[in-house]
């Protein structure tokens, strides 16, 4: 008997709603097992689970394969890989420019310092004129840098993708396509098995002693 996921909040993070994201894709596709998405995606059994498990961000392959095994639509996935993506980055980026202190630090605190003879200290110096502050001096705004002629423009979303990921995209897309079809097929075939069964549950056989004398 498989273990039961590990359950996830939505709201407490990016990697958390878009692993709850493929769960209730998972679960449009009527549950399958992770053994039975694990022959159509090419992937093992623990790499789909943990996908979905809302504790690293999976690879964008993974992410496709997982999509692609429950029918889902991997063009509007790889967009949301890469915001995902974008989103952790960010996260990263504000984390590690927060200063380790909780609070500002007065100036001076836990130091004493020690006057010379015959100095006054500063609550018993005479008042002179406060002290003008210097005007600032405003900063030139930076120059964009040049782009040279001959630089690819960057592109986001779909159009970022790698050679091998839109080899691979198409792969997915004729994989769910033929996983359509199948599906269309087999209800097909179960449609004219049920016919079937009602067309000889209603057929009745009378018993030899009860045959017609006539016939």
């Amino acid at each position: 008997m498989p273990r039961p996921e590990r359950l996830l909040d939505p709201t407490a993070g990016p990697l958390e709603e878009f692993a709850h994201a493929l769960r209730g894709l998972r679960r449009q596709a009527g549950n399958p097992s992770y053994r039975t998405m694990a022959k159509s995606a090419h992937y093992s059994v623990a790499t789909l689970s943990e996908a979905a498990r809302g504790l690293h961000k999976p690879s964008l392959k993974v992410t496709l394969a997982y999509v692609a095994a429950c029918g889902g639509d991997p063009e509007s996935w790889s967009r949301r890989w890469h915001l995902l993506s974008r989103e952790l980055e960010g996260s990263d980026r504000l984390a590690r420019g927060q200063p380790r202190n909780s609070g500002p630090v007065p100036a001076g605190a836990g130091v004493t310092r020690r006057l010379a003879p015959g100095v006054p200290a500063a609550a018993d110096r005479p008042a002179g004129p406060a002290p003008v502050p210097r005007a600032a001096t405003p900063r030139r705004a930076a120059s964009p840098r040049p782009v040279p002629s001959g630089a690819p423009a960057r592109r986001s979303g779909a159009d970022a993708l790698t050679p091998d990921e839109r080899a691979e995209l198409r792969r997915l897309r004729t994989e769910v396509e033929r996983l359509r079809h199948a599906n269309a097929v087999l209800k097909a075939a179960s449609a004219i098995f049920a016919a079937d069964l009602r067309t000889n549950s209603e057929v009745v056989y009378n018993p030899p002693d009860r045959q017609d004398p006539l016939v």
